[in-house]
């Protein structure tokens, strides 16, 4: 029987929007799936070609992680294989790596998922003898390519240099542990890349909602970085008894399932969770808020505390809570990492507000640096007079000031710009920051008095910003990516 519905061609609920100003290799990807018999569909071209984006500066792709959130039955493994074998075709001696649940299947996935369609379609002319030798199993190419599996486990990844890996079903592993292992082997290649393609999870897939929570969040920021991401889910407000909220966000329906049939598993299920999971790209309750920067992002502006890690004349912020029982003092600088876009960190936590000047003079003396930020409306006002007496120069920052302050430490934290060392203090405070919306969308750090201190957060942030302000030799960080 005919389905009642046409293809709709929902848009994705997040994405990284297209640069129309850099090149893309999303169109010769897509005749290679055609080749292979998957005319790409619109949700296919439409990711292509914002995930083969060219840096015009190296010739390489321009991201370096893209992240495919979509629904089941969608396509995320043809949308793979053509990508990896776009890359085998145009990359002498490409080294891959592709990862499923386990390593079974993997194999199983590498041999029916990647090696039939390819020996079955015009492009078998590229490949010779693959190698199924165990633990070597590898799809091989008559220009040296290799498309290899590997196991889930520490050592995952070690080795070789390779120009692209594939985490595919990321929803299963419950840490980073595979990624830590692929991630090193991707850095010396120009245009390397690491795809991470899944459904939706559930409880325990903490490395996908790690990805999730950072995807959405640079897409909510606005900002620029080198990851992609592209995200097929239903509103959580839909209804999910309505065929309209499967319409509206599954990008196969029309194509290759039909909506009824879907609809029907939802009717003779008796796991409706597992279905919205799979079908409308629900996850499980959260069981609190996430962070205002998801932890993946958060420790790739970390440094180790024994390096130099910052130069020149640091700028000093306190910050006091509102009921004045802590009181923070921390520090921005010049970063020693020219891609950085400048280096703070928190000296010192104290109780109430009675040694602050003297420990930020203390501080002046050891390490120089006179200019010292404050919250123009917060509790650190009250020692403005007492740190001019002992001859710094006090700026407050209210206002849109404040707004900015927070804004782009938040901005430049998100892509990983910052520099900082693995502080408990400051970790603390940025798990327990939220945010105030002021308009639209712009905010301020939330706190009150049942909220807890977060004094630390305020404190680089004033400091970074200052910084920014007083700095001599100002630069724009996002000149130097890449």
């Amino acid at each position: 029987m005919e389905s009642l519905y046409a293809p709709r061609n929902p848009a994705p609920l997040y994405a990284t929007p297209r640069n129309p100003q850099r090149e893309t290799r999303g169109g010769q990807v897509a005749k290679v799936m055609k080749a292979m018999g998957n005319t790409p569909m619109p949700w296919q071209r439409d990711a292509l070609n914002v995930a083969c984006e060219i840096d015009p500066r190296t010739g390489g792709f321009w991201y370096d992680t893209v992240i495919i959130i979509v629904l089941r039955r969608a396509g995320k493994t043809t949308i793979s294989r053509g990508k990896l074998t776009h890359r085998a075709l145009t990359t002498q001696d490409a080294r891959m790596i592709y990862t499923a649940q386990n390593r079974l299947k993997a194999l199983k996935r590498l041999k029916d998922d990647y090696y039939l369609p390819l020996h079955r379609s015009p492009l078998d002319m590229f490949l010779t003898k693959p190698r199924w030798r165990g633990g070597e199993e590898a799809v091989r190419f008559i220009n040296g390519a290799e498309l290899a599996i590997d196991a889930v486990k520490r050592e995952s990844g070690h080795g070789d240099a390779n120009d692209e890996a594939h985490i595919d079903e990321a929803y299963v592993h419950r840490d980073s542990m595979l990624e830590g292992g692929l991630q090193p082997t991707l850095m010396t290649i120009v245009g390397s890349q690491m795809w991470v393609l899944s459904a939706a999870g559930d409880t325990s897939s903490a490395y996908l909602k790690d990805k999730v929570d950072l995807g959405r969040a640079l897409i909510d920021a606005g900002v620029e970085s080198r990851t992609c991401y592209i995200e097929y889910s239903a509103p959580v407000d839909s209804d999910p008894n309505d065929v309209e909220t499967l319409l509206g966000c599954h990008p196969a329906i029309g194509y290759t399932i039909e909506a009824e049939r879907v609809m029907n598993l939802r009717v003779n299920t008796t796991d409706k969770t597992e279905w919205e999971r799979a079908w409308l790209g629900w996850w499980p309750a959260a069981k609190g808020p996430p962070k205002l920067i998801p932890e993946l992002a958060w420790k790739k502006n970390f440094v180790p505390t024994d390096d130099e890690s910052w130069q020149g004349t640091p700028f000093w912020a306190i910050d006091v809570s509102p009921e004045r029982d802590f009181a923070s003092i921390a520090l921005a600088a010049k970063p020693m990492d020219v891609k950085a876009n400048a280096y703070v960190e928190v000296f010192d936590r104290l109780d109430g507000t009675q040694n602050v000047v003297a420990e930020l003079k203390r501080l002046r003396e050891v390490l120089g640096g006179s200019h010292v930020a404050i919250d123009g409306n917060g509790s650190a006002v009250s020692l403005k007079q007492d740190l001019e007496d002992e001859g710094f120069e006090v700026i407050t920052v209210t206002g849109p000031k404040r707004v900015a302050a927070c804004g782009d430490f938040y901005d430049k934290a998100l892509v990983g710009s910052l520099r900082f060392p693995d502080d408990s203090l400051l970790n603390d405070a940025m798990a327990c920051t939220v945010k105030r919306i002021i308009a639209d969308k712009a905010f301020v750090f939330a706190r009150g008095r049942e909220l807890k201190d977060i004094s630390p957060m305020y404190a680089v942030a004033l400091a970074r910003w200052l910084y920014i302000e007083k700095r001599e030799d100002a630069y724009d960080v996002d000149e130097t990516l890449g």
